[in-house]
């Protein structure tokens, strides 16, 4: 059950986030819904705000898979500070089994605190990836790699981890990684993110529908965070 500062944390949060949403350029996205990867790629900021955070993709590269046919769709966990991210959902899989050539694509991007939650105290904590990759047949694979920075800090000293995830025959799957920065905080992230499909026989399948990636975050103080926020609802109101 949610107490009362609990309560007021989550109105001011979403009043706050009202606020920065109007003022944003960028495509939203709540739970569920979807939108065309090339739709967000023809944007001019490649912006796309979930919940208190925002998400911008740098780049797509794949020779196999057209950002036409790729979808991205919002995740958000039922307590929305345990996991809040995206889905890259499509029929993704070894277009030509057993003729040696890895089909694979590439995402970079980056996650960042909006403004008005980061004003709040709000920062990124972990970062959490799942897929439903499969494989059969002895030499196949069904895998996502990704590594992690710090997206403002200075080059060479910004990288975080890397995450896997995998789907081998003859192995026992992993399909989710974790990593917990804390007690290290971050404002903004940079994801580089590669998934690979590989069938070694043509009667091999090397497949996946989806790949999440979620964060969750430290939140400030309910009582600060809530007269923070109720200050910007007043603010905004007197603008009116």
């Amino acid at each position: 059950m949610f107490s009362r500062a609990s309560a007021l944390l989550a109105a001011a949060g979403l009043a706050a986030f009202a606020i920065a949403q109007s003022a944003s350029a960028a495509i939203t996205l709540n739970n569920g819904q979807s939108v065309l990867l090339s739709q967000i790629l023809a944007e001019p900021d490649r912006g796309v705000v979930i919940s208190d955070k925002l998400f911008t993709f740098q780049s797509w590269t794949s020779s196999q898979f057209n950002p036409a046919n790729v979808f991205i769709s919002g995740f958000i966990a039922n307590n929305p500070l345990d996991g809040i991210g995206f889905d890259i959902t499509g029929g993704f899989g070894d277009v030509s089994p057993g003729d040696a050539i890895i089909s694979e694509f590439n995402l970079r991007y980056t996650v960042e605190v909006i403004p008005s939650f980061a004003a709040q105290g709000f920062r990124l904590k972990d970062v959490g990836l799942t897929f439903n990759g499969n494989a059969t047949s002895a030499g196949s694979y069904a895998r996502v790699d990704e590594t992690i920075f710090d997206a403002l800090a200075p080059s060479g000293t910004n990288l975080l981890g890397q995450l896997s995830a995998f789907s081998i025959p003859g192995q026992t799957d992993q399909l989710q990684d974790y990593r917990d920065f804390s007690p290290r905080q971050f404002l903004k992230m940079e994801v580089n993110k590669d998934v690979k499909f590989f069938a070694n026989t043509t009667g091999g399948t090397a497949t996946a529908s989806f790949v999440r990636q979620s964060f969750s975050q430290v939140v400030p103080a309910p009582s600060a965070a809530g007269l923070i926020g109720l200050g910007g609802l007043l603010a905004a109101r007197r603008r009116r």
